[in-house]
């Protein structure tokens, strides 16, 4: 984007002592990146004035001529193509080294055998205008030999602009919004007149018009400003307007879009004028404006003003006549309103657009217009009033005559719902490293146009102004921003920061998970990784309902479609692939399951929607023969991780077991008091039709939990030996396959305080047993404070083989 010194001027007013270049290091320090300064003059080096001294014609060719032209230093041949030039005529000089405004590099060169000392320049190769129907002829008060940039009196700076430096500042993209911030940064005068005007009623020279304006969409327009005049006469703009335009790169028209282009490179709100009576036809009559906003209809198209007939689509926004379509919004009028010579009633449309659907339809399109650019920006809709009244006011001035044929229609849906933002200035202090005076902060922040009120010593209530607020301040760093960057980010003394040398803090989770793994596996076990994605198939042959299961948007394959709920899906599969390689499988995973429940973790930040539920858990498959005891193996394996982490583990029978599960081979998984998980042993027909020929157990319990449950544990405590001798005693005895060990085994140990421990040695099973029935063998230890006699022990276990026959029927075993 290109900026106009003298635009600028209009409304700061500059010190004489900030040079130009001074002023554009400034901007680049405390506002938006400045990638050039270029003086105007400079686009006209080595361009003179000449005077044709004669025309003769060329001795080789037609339709070319030979000039002689007085630059007064000397006289040069140049070969001219133009019918336009004679004797006498001063005319713009190209000198060899010049560079025109295409991008031409004028050398010496031979034209048909002559050679040519330079160039002769029409309007167009000068980028003054559109004109290549001659050489440019100037008047009579141009001096032979001076530079063209004097004569045309191009004394104007010009900064370019980084636009991705202003991507977040659509008050920006406007000459007027620049000066604002360089009024606060350098303290200077700001002129704030068009504001003024604009918040008074726009004069209605006569009532003959009245508009019909329909919004189907206010989300995607939050505003529509429109207002007709007539008496309007189509023609060059003045030299003052059309100098402006050319220094800033936009190439003059007609007064009218001159004056649109105009006002959107002053206030940076993109405008547009239609021919009233190309928009409706029938307006002689009713004199109704009709003006609709809706989106394209299907296959719908429209004729732009680049002649390009686009194909629309049904998200495209519109501008129409409530009929047809007039505009694409906020991109591009229609050749079907376009001003030309005949116009004499213009429509002037100032607008707010949504930004996403702005740049969507730019990008479908393939059209990134001047407009575009800024509607994408997201600006702030109360600048369409500003607009509509600077653009009403140049045009009664290029056009006297021009009134305000009727009543202003003004559509706004529009409300500011950035609330104060509270700022802390002892927050402030320490992000910028530097103790700030509180009244030098509450000026800055008012200079810059936000409403300050103090709420105690340290804090500030902050209003942000309607053109900060779209896409730009909402939070405290934002006015942290805006203060550090008038201060001046160069005057702010780097310093490195304070940083306490102390290791970094430990993961506790994560160094437990890590423990977890290595004592599986050094204790036998191969850990495995699988993909969090399961296929409903597989769910399906194992009885599980997948409806239950989150189903991805976008899976990375057909089978992977569905989050999984448990990590035993996924371990089957490591089955079926390695079965035929491997007697025997022992496996284990720790990973994420995802359940469909709202979890803790935000989508993204600030939003208030959540993700799914997550959870790790910690899976043991073991897999192998039929002979093999493949449920004490996995259960041992349990029981190896709780005695390495000092935790009580027990199982419980599940009533209800999963289809998959074979009967009466299901119980739930307890650590000290608390239901973790479950282990079963797989069904034989499940595992037939999941491909897998082995039995096979598997563990699974949740990680976190185990995790909690270990920290609430502590580490091991220890505590003195005890002086007194145990006393250990066998005792087998028979009972039912229904008794479980668990509850024999709570009973030993409750019997008598005596008894510290009990471990259970053996189990067997035979035809002396009886059907049903099994053997237990157990070892019992005694011991008290202190040494035990035989008798003693002995009265105890007398008194407790009574109590075991009395809950469980249980026999000594005599044989």
């Amino acid at each position: 984007m290109y900026i106009s010194l003298d635009w600028l001027k209009d409304y700061v007013k500059i010190p004489k002592n900030v040079s130009f270049k001074e002023l554009g290091e400034k901007l680049t320090l405390h506002t938006v990146e400045i990638d050039d300064v270029i003086k105007e003059a400079d686009k006209y080096k080595d361009i003179v004035v000449g005077k044709i001294l004669k025309v003769e014609a060329h001795p080789n060719a037609d339709k070319l001529q030979l000039a002689i032209v007085d630059i007064k230093t000397e006289e040069l041949k140049i070969v001219c193509g133009a019918s336009n030039i004679k004797g006498g005529q001063k005319v713009p000089v190209a000198l060899i080294g010049a560079v025109l405004s295409n991008g031409l590099e004028i050398k010496e060169t031979k034209i048909r055998g002559i050679k040519s000392l330079g160039m002769l320049c029409a309007e167009d190769e000068l980028g003054l205008g559109d004109d290549h129907s001659g050489i440019l002829i100037l008047d009579e008060k141009a001096k032979v030999g001076q530079d063209l940039a004097d004569y045309l009196e191009l004394k104007d700076v010009i900064y370019e602009v980084d636009n991705k430096s202003i991507t977040n500042r659509p008050d920006l993209w406007g000459h007027f919004g620049l000066a604002r911030d360089i009024a606060v940064f350098l303290d200077a005068p700001f002129n704030d007149e068009i504001v003024k005007k604009s918040n008074e009623e726009i004069y209605i020279d006569k009532n003959e018009y009245k508009f019909n304006i329909k919004v189907d969409d206010k989300k995607l327009c939050p505003r529509y400003l429109a207002v007709a005049m007539d008496n309007i006469e189509i023609k060059e703009s003045p030299a003052w307007l059309r100098k402006r335009l050319i220094a800033t790169g936009v190439r003059p028209i007609n007064n009218i879009v001159d004056i649109t282009n105009y006002v959107m490179l002053e206030t940076g709100q993109p405008m547009h004028a239609f021919d009233a009576y190309d928009v409706n036809s029938g307006l002689d009559k009713d004199k109704e404006i009709k003006i609709g906003i809706r989106r394209a209809k299907k296959n719908e198209k429209l004729k732009t003003l680049d002649g390009v007939e686009q194909e629309l689509d049904e998200e495209i926004l519109l501008i129409t006549n409530q009929e047809k379509a007039v505009a694409v919004a906020g991109v591009m009028g229609g050749e079907n309103s376009e001003i030309d010579d005949k116009t004499r009633t213009i429509v002037l449309e100032a607008a707010n657009f949504d930004f996403v659907s702005i740049r969507k339809t730019s990008t479908k399109l393939g059209l990134r217009t001047e407009a575009s650019k800024r509607f994408e920006k997201s600006l702030d809709p109360a600048l369409c009033k500003l607009a509509g009244t600077r653009a009403i006011e140049l045009i009664k001035s290029v056009c006297p005559g021009a009134k305000v044929a009727g009543a202003v229609a003004d559509i706004n849906n529009y409300k500011n719902k950035i609330e104060p933002i509270e700022l802390d200035l002892n927050w402030l202090d320490r992000m910028i490293g530097f103790e700030t005076d509180k009244d030098e902060v509450s000026a800055v922040l008012f200079r810059l146009g936000f409403s300050v009120e103090a709420l105690d010593e340290s804090k500030l209530k902050v209003g942000v102004p309607g053109w900060r607020a779209a896409k730009d301040v909402s939070i405290p760093e934002d006015l942290l921003e805006e203060v550090a960057r008038i201060y001046g980010y160069n005057n702010i003394t780097p310093l490195m920061p304070k940083v306490e040398m102390k290791a970094p803090e430990m993961d506790q989770l994560r160094k437990f998970e890590n423990d977890i793994k290595k004592m599986l596996a050094l204790a036998g076990l191969n850990e495995v990784y699988n993909y969090a994605f399961v296929d409903a198939k597989q769910l399906a042959r194992m009885g599980i309902n997948s409806e239950k299961h989150i189903r991805l948007i976008n899976p990375i394959a057909k089978d992977k479609s569905l989050l999984c709920q448990s990590l035993l899906t996924n371990m089957i599969s490591n089955v079926a692939l390695n079965q035929a390689r491997n007697d025997k499988i022992d496996i284990f995973e720790i990973a994420n399951v995802f359940l469909p429940i709202d979890g803790s973790e935000s989508r993204s930040f600030g939003s208030k929607d959540v993700l799914p539920s997550q959870e790790k858990h910690l899976a043991i498959l073991c897999a192998g023969e039929a002979k093999l005891d493949l449920m004490a193996k996995t259960k041992g394996w349990l029981e190896l991780l709780s005695s390495k982490l000092n935790l009580d583990l027990k199982y419980v029978p599940q009533e209800i077991a999963p289809d998959w599960v074979e009967g009466g081979q299901s119980a739930q998984i307890i650590v000290n008091g608390e239901l973790l998980g479950f282990i079963n042993k797989a069904d034989q027909k499940m595992c037939k039709k999941c491909g897998v020929k082995k039995q096979f157990v598997i563990a699974e319990i949740k990680f976190n939990d185990l995790f909690k449950i270990y920290e609430r544990a502590g580490i091991y405590q220890f505590k003195e030996f005890t002086r007194f001798p145990s006393l250990a005693r066998d005792l087998a005895f028979v009972v039912s396959e229904k008794v479980l060990y668990n509850d024999i085994k709570e009973e030993i140990l409750n019997f008598h305080d005596y008894i510290k421990s009990v471990e259970l040695f053996d189990v067997y099973r035979g035809e002396k047993l009886g059907q049903g029935n099994k053997n237990l063998a157990f070892h019992v230890n005694y011991q008290a404070g202190k040494t035990l006699t035989g008798e003693e022990v002995d009265d105890i276990q007398a008194g407790l083989l009574k109590k075991l026959e009395e809950r469980f029927e249980a026999k000594i075993r005599d044989f």
